[in-house]
């Protein structure tokens, strides 16, 4: 009930209860008559505007309206699948291809009655396959597993073709490589650390070699200076090593021993003053003075040969190379001259090298490869 139905009520009630007493007062009705007749016209009119005011209120009231439903979108056509199986695709390395495999995901951007291609799986399936591409080309063969972890993230994510008509996903991808590649990959793998190994042995040899060939041999001074730098207390046993140090400056460069130092050279291992009689020699150059000494009494063990090797090895030098035969025939030459007895020494040095010829036949022509080594090996 609203305020203006209240006031009617109220107004209704006021005039219905007053106007038996104006009436009673103008016709002389007693005081008890007068409010009899006020309380029932005050009911009777109580009742008759509560029954009326309700429906006069629902007359009022504007009809509801029902909501009228939207209308729904239309829903978007559901997506198709098409298996690809073992497809190519290529690597960071010629000839060897990974294996793909994967289900297409893929669904028209428009009505089919609109489009113009004829294969559309087709064309979601080669989208796939051009995004794939674009990564396994920059991948290692040795790693699939990777590679099939990479297009998993990227292909899931739905993307439309170069021209726009269908849009396509990948699930269910694996990438594999044949047995017969895998096989080469491994040999290859292999093979390639053995051949690094071997260049660090070879680096490391050749540093050797440059070190004692250009540092430590490259006059005898520098020879003695080295040896010096190892013993620093010990000048007199450097001052006795001065001949061999020369010597074998020398033929580590192919030259013959400074006139300055030739009169150290007479103090040769068994003389008086025998270098390597020291206790404190070098154990590296004691061990060569030793191989010398027993070379020029002939009382070389059966490793000599393999100690010559490895120290020609170390002076960058080879047995069978004209250098090399110059050096032995050069080092077998200082022997032989700093043997006490000559004559009893055995034959000359010049017939280590198989020609009877001198030292100056080999300025002339290479030596006959091998013969001095293999003199060198027997003596």
């Amino acid at each position: 009930m609203n305020t203006r139905h209240r006031a009617q009520l109220f107004f209704a009630v006021l005039l219905s209860g007053l106007t038996p007493i104006f009436l009673g007062r103008h016709f002389g009705w007693s005081i008890w008559l007068c409010v009899f007749g006020s309380a029932v016209l005050v009911a009777c009119t109580g009742l008759l505007m509560m029954a009326r005011i309700p429906r006069a209120a629902a007359s009022e009231v504007p009809p509801v309206q029902r909501p009228v439903p939207e209308p729904e979108p239309p829903t978007e056509p559901p997506f198709r699948e098409v298996p690809l199986q073992n497809l190519p695709l290529p690597s960071s390395r010629p000839d060897y291809d990974f294996r793909f495999s994967a289900t297409v995901l893929w669904r028209p951007t428009q009505p089919l009655s609109l489009t113009s291609h004829a294969n559309l799986a087709g064309l979601a399936a080669d989208a796939i396959l051009v995004r794939a591409r674009q990564v396994s080309a920059n991948e290692d063969p040795g790693r699939p597993d990777l590679l099939a972890m990479r297009l998993t993230g990227l292909l899931g994510s739905p993307a439309y073709d170069g021209g726009g008509l269908v849009l396509a996903m990948a699930a269910g991808i694996t990438v594999t490589l044949t047995g017969e590649d895998t096989e080469r990959l491994e040999k290859m793998t292999v093979l390639r650390k053995v051949e690094e190994a071997w260049e660090q042995h070879r680096q490391y040899e050749r540093g050797r070699r440059d070190y004692f060939a250009g540092e430590v041999l490259k006059s005898p001074g520098s020879a003695v200076v080295w040896w010096l730098s190892r013993h620093e207390d010990e000048i007199e046993q450097a001052v006795q090593l001065i001949g061999p140090l020369a010597e074998l400056s020398a033929a580590a460069n192919d030259s013959d021993v400074p006139e300055v130092f030739r009169c150290y050279v007479g103090r040769r291992p068994g003389a008086p003053g025998d270098p390597c009689g020291g206790s404190g020699l070098d154990d590296e150059l004691t061990d060569l003075l030793t191989q010398e000494k027993q070379a020029a009494s002939g009382t070389g063990d059966d490793g000599f040969a393999e100690k010559m090797a490895d120290l020609m090895n170390d002076l960058g030098l080879s047995p069978d190379s004209a250098e090399g035969l110059v050096w032995l025939d050069r080092v077998g030459r200082a022997t032989h001259a700093a043997r006490p007895d000559r004559e009893a020494a055995g034959p000359d040095p010049e017939d280590l090298a198989g020609t009877g010829g001198t030292s100056d036949q080999y300025d002339r022509e290479p030596p006959r490869p091998g013969a001095p080594w293999q003199d060198f090996q027997n003596d």
